[in-house]
């Protein structure tokens, strides 16, 4: 008998078609937009579009230093200064203290910036007609001047040949635009009741469309950046008190939240964001801007992390998406933010050794695509880069993850939240779908609502896939004739859960309490050898099946109601 509180279940919405079961997530219909278009000023600072450039920049600005922030330059020995004026930046709340580093966000207003290395920003000055004083001894200026070419000239070569090996991929998959593969056989006739996404595109052309019947980004070409892609904001206290509310209904769904800077500083705003993701079910990640400047600093960094998210009530299970370790440019007076890689990867490893020894393991590494190429170029740095930040045209970051993010604006206008957010597309770039198994009942996930799926149909686990469920497996064998005891399948649109049952009168009682019933789903073996348990989730209204008698143990032991065997595979 199903549990009573299944049998009397309050209408929480209306039905979804039976083969939509990932419409529960609320997944976003975006609509296709074409080859993008660039529409960002040439007056804007490299990978900034939202941000002008300056008047002019100061002879005391070397090619070296790194625009960090509107106004801004890191220099290489550490210090911050004015680009227009060249002066030493020493207000405690740009570049804090001995002790304590400042709010990274301070010095650019609450707004992200990718920051970039001054000799772009004076090609672009100079092509704006823009002022760029020269250094005292131009004559080693200038004769400098064909090699920085030079070297441009071999990254717009390189950065030509990862175009068209980015191209050339598409098209050896078989992959057009429209994203037609020609290898699916499976026909979903029905059409999921879900809304339609508001989220922007960027200024430079990197676009939302779809890809394989899913919401997909693309670079201004067309070329795939991830399909079965959710659109993602990033917050901090700089945007205010957002609307959470609002912000899901326009379309945002997911969210990546900064728990603070350093080994002492909280957000102002994580609590309640966090609260408040986890009241409206909005899927959430955490991210730590880092000051590490060695392995010991990074621990501590972790050790901040874990204690925050204790008190803020987030355990690992919690977070669909990972705790995210943001390395970049920083400038903390008396201190200098490492340069070389191999210091890197002590500091990652060592602040990814403190987060897992306290449990928390789905971990990954933020940055943007020049930090990545100079400071980050470590290969086992790039390994755990999940999340990357361009704000241009396309993202050229050789990701290795097939699950990855782009961070593609800065500018993005969401209704609910305060100003400008940063906005994100997260996805996968490609997706395998298992081999068929004869008479398998496949178990699947989708993490977002956290439910679990089960079916016979090859054609029905294969489309969840491509939809953007998770694969576990082979929950067992179904009896290949039909002299076994037949197992129903029900649906229920009040709760967005079907139901599996052996029991006849079962099926009939959930009947009449609105369940629809869809008919058999497969048999139950006579040879009762490999029982299949099922428990009860009274939270989410979900029943859990398994083949596994120490996971039924386990989540009986994590409050499930165990609720016995409830029929057989073979």
């Amino acid at each position: 008998m199903a549990n009573a509180e299944v049998l009397n279940a309050t209408d929480q919405g209306s039905p979804i078609s039976d083969y939509a079961v990932t419409a529960a997530a609320d997944e976003t219909q975006l609509q296709a937009q074409g080859e993008g278009t660039t529409v960002a000023s040439q007056d804007a600072v490299p990978e900034n579009p939202s941000v002008a450039l300056p008047d002019k920049v100061s002879a005391e600005i070397s090619d070296d230093d790194v625009m960090t922030a509107p106004k801004y330059a890191s220099t290489t020995d550490g210090e911050l200064k004015n680009v227009e004026t060249g002066e030493t930046v020493t207000d405690p709340n740009l570049v804090g203290t001995a002790d304590a580093p400042a709010d990274p966000l301070a010095k650019t207003d609450g707004k992200s910036f990718i920051p970039v290395p001054m000799d772009e920003v004076k090609d672009q000055m100079e092509e704006a007609g823009k002022t760029v004083e020269q250094p005292s001894g131009n004559s080693d200026s200038d004769s400098n001047a064909g090699s920085d070419n030079a070297q441009s000239g071999d990254d717009t070569a390189q950065d030509k040949s990862q175009s068209d090996s980015n191209d050339q991929s598409t098209e050896d998959e078989g992959e057009s635009v429209e994203g037609q593969t020609g290898t699916s056989s499976y026909v979903d006739s029905t059409t999921p009741t879900v809304r339609t996404a508001k989220l922007p595109n960027n200024e430079y052309g990197a676009h939302w469309g779809t890809y394989n019947g899913t919401p997909a980004f693309f670079d201004y070409k067309n070329n795939l950046f991830a399909q079965q892609a959710k659109g993602v904001i990033d917050v901090s206290e700089h945007n205010g008190n957002i609307d959470w509310a609002k912000a899901k209904a326009a379309g945002v769904e997911g969210a990546i939240i900064r728990i603070g800077y350093g080994t002492a500083a909280l957000d102002a705003k994580a609590l309640r964001n966090i609260s408040e993701c986890k009241r409206l079910k909005i899927p959430f990640g955490i991210y730590l801007y880092s000051y590490a400047y060695d392995n010991t600093f990074a621990s501590h960094e972790a050790t901040n992390i874990v204690n925050q998210l204790k008190k803020a009530g987030v355990s690992p299970n919690t977070l669909s998406y990972p705790v995210y370790y943001d390395l970049e440019d920083w400038t903390w007076t008396g201190h200098q933010h490492p340069t070389s890689p191999k210091v890197y990867e002590g500091i990652v490893n060592s602040w990814y050794a403190t987060m897992r020894s306290a449990g928390y393991t789905n971990l990954a590494v933020y940055s943007y695509v020049y930090y990545l190429n100079t400071a980050l170029n470590s290969s086992s740095i790039h390994a755990k880069t999940q999340w990357v930040a361009s704000y241009g045209a396309r993202n050229t970051f050789n990701f290795s993850m097939n699950y990855r993010g782009w961070q593609y604006s800065a500018g993005g206008r969401i209704n609910g939240v305060p100003g400008d957010v940063d906005m994100s597309a997260f996805g996968n770039h490609t997706v395998t779908v298992p081999a068929a198994v004869p008479n398998a009942i496949y178990r699947l996930y989708l993490g977002g609502v956290r439910i679990h799926h089960y079916t016979s149909s090859y054609n029905e686990m294969r489309t969840l896939v491509l939809r953007g469920w998770q694969y576990e497996g082979v929950l067992g064998i179904a009896a290949s004739d039909k002299k076994g005891q037949p197992v129903h399948r029900l649906y229920n649109g009040r709760i967005k859960q079907h139901h599996f049952t052996g029991s006849v009168h079962e099926r009939d009682v959930l009947k009449t309490r609105g369940w629809r019933y869809e008919g058999i789903a497969w048999y139950s073996s006579t040879s009762r050898n490999k029982p299949i348990y099922r428990l009860y989730n009274g939270h989410n209204k979900e029943h859990f099946y398994t083949s596994n008698a120490k996971e039924y143990e386990l989540r009986g032991s994590q409050g499930w109601s165990k609720e016995g065997i409830s029929w057989y595979g073979a």
